[in-house]
């Protein structure tokens, strides 16, 4: 729980592909005197990979699943996730003197179900974009040659 009233901090959630204007519209949001925009935090990416261990890790993957896999099969992942955030994000709101904290995150379209499991509440705004101007813009600002063909349009 949050230190203000006991209440959780007020979040929504800012998601889309790349190039679809998730940080422009972060910038406009965060002009509201109640919105705090960080850059991308990627929290809720990393809370639900916690407890997962690349299997590159020096200290051996195996070993470690196994030492915490009966700790972490204990405790209710969800609840811990949420308590976590909620004081990082209460953290960052009273420090930025804000009452909503837009997390802008684009890649939380991966963990959607991880999302609403947390944070049920919180509003989530997806931007859409149409893949062919991503097309576009890799063909006109990057040279990708990956673009194919010019388009006609624009």
């Amino acid at each position: 729980m949050s230190g203000r009233s006991g209440r959780s901090p007020a979040v929504c959630f800012l998601l889309g592909l790349p190039r679809s204007g998730t940080t422009l519209l972060a910038h406009l949001l965060q002009h509201h005197p109640d919105i705090v925009a960080p850059p991308e935090p990627w929290l809720m990416l990393a809370l639900e990979a916690f407890g997962w261990v690349d299997s590159c890790h020096p200290a051996g993957s195996a070993l470690i699943e196994a030492a915490t896999s009966q700790f972490l099969g204990r405790i209710n992942r969800t609840a811990t996730s949420r308590a976590f955030a909620d004081a990082a994000y209460d953290q960052y709101l009273a420090e930025a003197g804000k009452r909503i904290i837009l997390d802008k995150t684009p890649r939380y379209w991966t963990a959607l179900e991880f999302l609403d499991s947390v944070y049920p509440e919180a509003p989530h705004i997806l931007l859409m974009r149409n893949p062919l101007c991503n097309r576009r813009f890799l063909e006109i600002y990057v040279g990708h040659p990956a673009a194919g063909r010019k388009l006609a349009y624009y």
